[in-house]
């Protein structure tokens, strides 16, 4: 698809989309055409908002990634939510009960999450690998094994008795990200973010076994007539998607909470896919897709404080973005089967 193309299906896209949130708007009472210049405009209207706005980019971005590295494989990790879940508790475990030095803290509490991370997604990787069992279904399933371990710590002897909602204790001051900003407060997470991004882009862009993963999900048959190892590479994919949303949970509670929260998941698994797939996967395309979100995010909720719009306005908008481009694709596929059905006979 060329240049021109793209821009008119998104540009297409972005005023139908809007144009439902003028319809929602106008039916709540309020003038459609502020409420949406207030979307766009409030996330930058002053500092403290501008650094929510970066910090849940940073956390979109990542989760947005580790979907995408598995669908370049043409696998479907939906359980990086609970793979984000396990990697805060990795990150909360650690950053309350181990007492290193402190320039080691952030490094062991983002290693933490990571690794928990991964070890969450491998569960459902080797299942995969060994038994052919569907992805969807076990890492879905996985995620409320996780709701309820993030409970479990939440509620038990890390618990902070004082608040009102099941959390732990704060992490030790030692394992806080260090801060690129301090007024507002805004940790190194967009940093790390980013990098992610660059060299996730370079493994499968520049490497072999970035090559073969990504030939994997593009052609499986001819994958496999050319000796990639196909079963392999999905297993990984999936494995890496895990690392990668369990140091964006690691992030969270060590650069945003500075606690494990029941229920700091939030939405983030449904605008992270919404992110992956406006972007097809592409890494430099994730950056692009995961800011637009994060805009409309910020944007609608603070809509809905100063004038009493639904905070849902933000899905709408996101899923009418994402339905008219998928209807743009449904030519190709059309023609796509027409061709391979001649093909065949």
């Amino acid at each position: 698809m060329g240049l021109g193309e793209s821009l008119i299906k998104y540009s297409v896209s972005l005023l139908l989309a809007f144009l439902a949130a003028m319809i929602i708007i106008s039916l709540s009472g309020s003038d459609p055409l502020s409420g949406v210049a207030s979307i766009i405009t409030i996330p930058f209207s002053n500092p403290d908002i501008l650094s929510l706005l970066i910090q849940k980019f940073s956390t979109i971005l990542l989760m947005s990634l580790a979907f995408s590295i598995s669908l370049k494989a043409y696998r479907f990790n939906v359980g990086i939510e609970g793979q984000f879940l396990l990697g805060a508790i990795g990150a909360a475990v650690t950053g309350i009960l181990v007492n290193a030095p402190p320039i080691l803290m952030p490094t062991l509490v983002l290693i933490a999450g990571l690794s928990l991370g991964a070890l969450w997604a491998s569960i459902p990787a080797y299942l995969l690998y060994k038994f052919g069992v569907n992805e969807i279904v076990s890492t879905l399933l996985m995620n409320f094994i996780s709701f309820y371990l993030v409970d479990l710590i939440a509620t038990g002897g890390l618990r902070d008795t004082a608040a009102g909602h099941p959390m732990t204790i704060p992490i030790r001051i030692e394992a806080a990200l260090p801060t690129i900003v301090t007024s507002p407060r805004m940790s190194i997470m967009p940093v790390i973010a980013v990098i992610m991004v660059l060299g996730i882009g370079l493994f499968l862009y520049r490497t072999v076994a970035g090559y073969e993963l990504r030939a994997s999900g593009s052609n499986k048959k001819a994958s496999y007539i050319y000796g990639i190892n196909v079963k392999f590479r999905e297993t990984f994919s999936i494995i890496l998607g895990g690392a990668l949303a369990g140091l964006a949970g690691a992030m969270e509670v060590s650069g945003l909470h500075m606690r494990l929260i029941s229920g700091m998941q939030s939405n983030y698994i449904l605008v992270a896919i919404l992110a992956a797939l406006l972007a097809r996967g592409e890494p430099v395309w994730l950056v692009i897709a995961s800011m637009g979100i994060s805009v409309v995010e910020v944007g609608s909720a603070a809509l809905q404080r100063t004038s009493g719009v639904p905070s849902e306005l933000g899905l709408v908008i996101e899923g009418v973005l994402l339905l008219v481009i998928l209807t743009f694709e449904i030519p190709k596929f059309l023609r796509r089967s027409f061709v391979k059905e001649v093909s065949l006979r």
